[in-house]
């Protein structure tokens, strides 16, 4: 399109045709499939939505059966674990059952893959935060931003729902390990799970405002905390951050730019 360039590519990947070529034209050694819609987009549009990224999906899987050589890392979600008790611990070989729209698209393009193109390694992500553009900006992004723009930090509820984190540089980190890692899927996380209230007023404090509950909201859901073990274990080595210095490192880029 006329947006790409000498170092990358622009255009919709529902686009069956541009996608096969790059892929037969390219024969990477290994493609990684981050794209998909937000879950709020599935929350509001499910079928629309749904039928975009599966066409996505099928896409890539038809260009690299075509060339045969090639290991998908595919990026997938936490809320594969929505529906589930919240006060238990998840881990990768936990039965499914996904009460959100986006934790039922994303088990069935899981499935999908592993039938279709069974030597993949799947991420299942926490919340990402880190420097970067973002089309739908998380929660310690919005409440950022606002401490710098209104000077408070407004939480919906009482601030009960549980979140857990990944540093994006902590998922480049393990990104760039792919190759160490076997067939299969792993959790993405780290360890750190806490309260919205808790993250909101750390993130006052850090731009000393006030933190204000707005109770007539009602909060996101809680999902289940994920077990990172498997992938720790397999790569012999813990590259997650401490999660509150990460979150001060991520806050002061915020506050420079």
């Amino acid at each position: 399109t006329k947006n790409s360039n000498i170092d990358y590519y622009n255009f919709n990947l529902t686009n069956r045709n541009k996608v096969i070529s790059l892929i037969e034209s390219m024969k990477p050694d290994y493609f990684f499939h981050m794209g998909t819609h937000s879950a709020l987009a599935y929350k509001n549009d499910f079928m629309n939505i749904f039928k975009e990224d599966f066409e996505a999906l099928n896409n890539i899987l038809l260009g690299l059966n075509k060339i045969n050589k090639t290991k998908l890392i595919y990026f997938s979600s936490s809320y594969v674990y929505s529906g589930l008790k919240k006060d238990s611990m998840v881990t990768e070989a936990t039965n499914l059952n996904p009460a959100h729209n986006f934790g039922l698209a994303k088990s069935f393009f899981e499935q999908i893959i592993f039938r279709v193109f069974p030597e993949s390694v799947v991420f299942r992500l926490s919340s990402v935060f880190g420097k970067g553009n973002y089309l739908h900006p998380n929660a310690i992004e919005v409440m950022a931003q606002e401490a710098i723009n209104d000077r408070v930090v407004t939480v919906w509820g009482k601030g009960a729902r549980k979140m857990q984190y990944i540093y994006l540089e902590d998922v480049i980190k393990y990104i760039l390990k792919v190759n160490d890692l076997n067939t299969g899927i792993y959790n993405l996380c780290n360890k750190n799970y806490n309260t919205v209230i808790n993250t909101a007023n750390d993130i006052a404090k850090y731009f000393n405002v006030e933190t204000k509950l707005l109770v007539n909201k009602n909060e996101g859901e809680t999902l289940p905390l994920m077990d990172n073990s498997k992938i720790t274990n397999a790569l012999d080595n813990n590259y997650f951050s401490k999660h509150e210095i990460a979150l001060m490192k991520y806050l002061k880029d915020i506050e420079n730019n």
